[in-house]
């Protein structure tokens, strides 16, 4: 990370970046580090999910196509150093000097963001990868489970994986095939409106979806057992709101096998 800042002060030296001031440099380092430097911390995870409504609700508005704050949740930290440090600069730019400068401090902002991202990236254990995803992950004696909001993976009341849900599968395979001798529980869940029998079915088709998905990230087949749950253990009784209500979730239940 110092080499990173260090290139990046050099470059501002060597080339037309050098129109920003040091004191706009100094306060997008520090823009970067507050945004992206607890990246696995509690507070962080908050600071994630009011970014995420903020953007959904612009999306929203806008009526654009596709859910882009699970894009933005599903990104590794690099990804999002490179979102957050790039929005710090660009506004910490456009306050030192005004267009251009919103300009030449994305691209800062940007640049270090992504490698802090990158460092944070490469210290943060699967649990806080997923947790930094949206992801619960939690210990029961012999028993681990893992508890995904079903807006992170699928499409609002459909079996259909979205194209940004594979990365965090493939981090729950990897979690996974950190453990031996288990018996792989996936129970899918919803919320008790509408008719039983077309929850119970939608669920089904949920839960083995996630089962092959794992099973194509290198999960043994004969460990895995999916379940469809409908509405029959709902967490939040009066909720029922597709990505708002916690009835929507996929629980996987990683259980010791006694053999």
């Amino acid at each position: 990370m110092e080499n990173s800042i260090l290139a990046m002060a050099g470059l501002l030296k060597k080339s037309a970046l050098k129109k920003i001031t040091r004191e706009l440099l100094v306060f997008i380092i520090l823009s970067c580090f507050l945004l992206s430097g607890c990246a696995s911390s509690d507070v962080s995870r908050d600071a994630a999910s009011n970014i995420d409504s903020g953007i959904q609700n612009a999306k929203n508005m806008t009526g654009g196509e596709g859910d882009i704050a699970d894009a933005y949740q599903n990104s590794k930290q690099a990804t999002k150093g490179v979102l957050l440090g790039g929005a710090a600069g660009a506004l910490t730019g456009a306050v030192y000097g005004g267009t251009a400068g919103a300009v030449e401090g994305a691209a800062i902002g940007a640049i270090l963001g992504a490698s802090y991202g990158a460092y944070i990236d490469s210290k943060t254990t699967l649990t806080d990868q997923l947790e930094n995803r949206g992801v619960t992950v939690i210990i029961l004696g012999d028993q681990i489970l893992i508890v995904i909001p079903s807006s992170r993976l699928f499409y609002p009341m459909t079996p259909s994986l979205k194209t940004q849900s594979y990365s965090t599968l493939a981090l729950v395979a990897a979690y996974i095939n950190g453990y031996t001798k288990i018996l792989v529980k996936i129970a899918a869940y919803s919320s008790r409106t509408g008719s039983p029998e077309v929850a119970l079915s939608l669920t089904q088709q949920q839960a083995e979806q996630v089962s092959k998905t794992l099973q194509a990230s290198g999960i043994d087949a004969r460990l895995l057992y999916a379940v469809g749950c409908g509405g029959s253990h709902i967490v939040q009784p009066n909720e029922s709101e597709w990505g708002v209500s916690d009835n929507y979730r996929i629980e996987i239940t990683l259980e010791k096998l006694y053999v």
